[in-house]
């Protein structure tokens, strides 16, 4: 970078960093190379990564190129599971996809889903739970006892 090239490849750059520097480093390398106007290739399974830095993603897929766009709307309008995976938990409710924080609990609705557990995340917990036969993920301020009713509401 010192020669400030035209091109620059970045190989999962930020993956054996502890998460201290990381942030900052993210932050500082990245804003260097959008104010050296230096092109930048970014190879990585990591979000955070990309996510608000990049203009365009593209997404590989069995040596092919899925989808390239920019990173809002492939978060906002993941075309495939594939694509919403990179993003975090999601749902496939109604051949739609859901991300786990556009599902919130209501007193009634239709998706009635069975607690299987909770994970601990910091400022929410993540709900496994069992709606019908599948699987789905939500989001909750709360914790959620095992086996217990919620009643889910789709938000965009």
């Amino acid at each position: 970078m010192a020669k400030q090239p035209e091109i620059i490849l970045l190989d999962e750059p930020f993956s054996h960093i502890d998460n201290f520097q990381k942030q900052s480093l993210r932050r500082n390398v990245f804003r260097y190379l959008k104010d050296k106007n230096i092109t930048c290739i970014v190879a990585t399974h990591d979000r955070e990564d990309v996510l608000g830095f990049a203009d365009r993603m593209i997404v590989l897929y069995d040596n092919k190129i899925v989808v390239n766009d920019s990173p809002e709307n492939l978060f906002k309008n993941p075309e495939a599971p594939l694509i919403a995976s990179f993003f975090g938990e999601f749902n496939i409710i109604n051949d739609a996809i859901i991300y786990a924080h556009q599902l919130k609990m209501v007193t009634n609705s239709e998706l009635k889903a069975i607690v299987i557990h909770a994970y601990f995340k910091g400022h929410y917990y993540l709900i496994e739970a069992l709606l019908g036969d599948d699987i789905v993920f939500f989001e909750s301020k709360t914790y959620l006892e095992k086996n217990t009713s919620q009643y889910l509401e789709i938000t965009k």
